[in-house]
C-alpha cells in the first residue's frame, strides 16, 4: 500500500468515525508505516521524539487505538499484561503466542489468504487487515 493510499484509508476511516484528520495522526501513520517488527508504545514515542514528529506522549496514547481499530496496527497482548503492537501496513499478522514463556512465532498460512479473498468476494467486503493468533503452550512449556 503506497503512502497516498494509506493516507486515503486513514481519512476515510476518520470520516466514517466522525473524527478529525490531524497532522499528528498523519505523523503517527508515517511512523508506523516505517517500523518493522513489534514495538511498544514507549518505543513508538522514542522514534517519534527522535524525528520531532510528536511532542507529547499523550498524543500517542490517545491515538494508538484509533490505528488499531482502523486496521493499521495489531495489538498483541503478551503474558503478564505487556502489550506490543505490529504494523499491518507491510504484512499480515499471523502468529502463535505461548502463554507460558511469551514466545511469539510468526506462521505463514497461505490458505488464509484464499479464504479471506473468498469471504470478501462473497460478502462484497473490502478487507484492510486481518489478525490470526493462536494462543497456547509451546513444546518446551507443554512438557
Amino acid at each position: 500500500m503506497s503512502h497516498e493510499e494509506q493516507l486515503q484509508a486513514l481519512r476515510k476511516y476518520l470520516k466514517v468515525r466522525n473524527k478529525r484528520y490531524t497532522v499528528e495522526r498523519e505523523s503517527i501513520l508515517e511512523l508506523i508505516s516505517d517500523i518493522e517488527g513489534r514495538f511498544s508504545i514507549v518505543d513508538l514515542y522514542q522514534k517519534a521524539k527522535k524525528r520531532d514528529m510528536v511532542h507529547a506522549a499523550s498524543t500517542l496514547y490517545r491515538n494508538i487505538y484509533t490505528f488499531v481499530d482502523a486496521g493499521f496496527l495489531t495489538e498483541i497482548k503478551l503474558r503478564e499484561g505487556e502489550t506490543v503492537f505490529e504494523s499491518n501496513l507491510n504484512n499480515k499478522s499471523e502468529f502463535m503466542l505461548c502463554v507460558g514463556c511469551g514466545r511469539l512465532t510468526r506462521i505463514d498460512l497461505p490458505a488464509l489468504e484464499g479464504l479471506e479473498n473468498r469471504i470478501c468476494k462473497e460478502y462484497r467486503f473490502h478487507s484492510t487487515s486481518r489478525v490470526y493468533q493462536l494462543r497456547g503452550y509451546c513444546e518446551d512449556c507443554n512438557a
